[in-house]
């Protein structure tokens, strides 16, 4: 697979997986009273198997450094208030927690050596592109 498909393809779906991620760390629930920021690990896992799936998908980190790129890109804009006042990413404990812990997290995460693929799995794509 070119470089530029492995480009392409995971920074279009790291752009997806960010900009989610962006808006879903910020859910929380109330029970009894108590707020539960539940976003916060759902958003930091959808990133971290995010990065491990692109990984596994193109079979190079190249896919994991371009989500690296985009995530910070994106969350960047996230961060930055727009013309009309609006702010996704707000000054709370939980934005901050996401920022940082994000940034270790698919950091580490996106210099895992790929997974490789079962060999029943690569005979069956071999197979399919042969035909």
């Amino acid at each position: 697979m070119s470089k530029f498909r492995v480009f392409m393809g995971s920074a279009l779906a790291s752009l997806a997986i960010s900009v989610v991620a962006g808006f879903a760390q910020a859910n929380r629930v109330v029970i009894i009273g108590i707020k539960i920021p539940y976003g916060l690990p759902l958003a930091l896992l959808l990133c971290i198997f995010g990065v491990l799936w692109l990984n596994r998908f193109f079979g190079t980190r190249f896919a994991g450094l371009v989500f690296l790129v985009i995530w910070v890109i994106t969350t960047l804009q996230l961060a930055i208030e727009s013309p009309s006042g609006d702010l996704v990413l707000s000054a709370t404990w939980y934005s901050s927690a996401y920022v940082i812990a994000g940034a270790i997290l698919v950091s580490a995460t996106a210099m895992v050596p790929p997974m490789r693929k079962p060999e029943s799995e690569t005979t069956q794509i071999q197979d399919v592109v042969a035909h």
